[in-house]
């Protein structure tokens, strides 16, 4: 049974994720589709779901999802990322993810991915 080492939230894709970090794995989930409260959104909104129930059959995704085993891991870096944030990015061998996080969670972040990649 797989361990969780840490839990965190961040910022992939422009959207708040939850990100899971197991002793093999590391799993994120993220809304894949949000709506701002303004009238221009609302009204963008509404006027896409119109036209796509008329054309094409509606399929409502409401989470992204992925899962990176632990072996897959070929580096990991770090960037300041302005005043507050810093990137922690995850290469493997078939993707690049960029997580978006606090400086102060950015560095347990990193030595816990670290800890896996070895």
């Amino acid at each position: 049974m797989s361990q969780l080492l840490l839990h965190t939230k961040s910022r992939i894709g422009g959207k708040n994720a939850d990100v899971h970090i197991y002793d093999n794995r590391i799993e994120w989930a993220r809304e894949a589709h949000g709506i701002g409260w303004n009238i221009t959104a609302i009204t963008l909104a509404v006027v896409t779901v119109c036209i796509s129930l008329i054309f094409m059959r509606p399929s409502f995704k409401t989470q992204a999802t992925a899962v990176i085993p632990a072996a897959k891991i070929s580096s990991i870096e770090t960037k300041k990322d302005g005043p507050v944030n810093t990137k922690v990015t995850v290469i493997t061998s078939g993707n690049t993810i960029e997580f978006r996080t606090s400086h102060d969670k950015a560095a347990a972040l990193r030595s816990t991915l670290t800890g896996l990649a070895i």
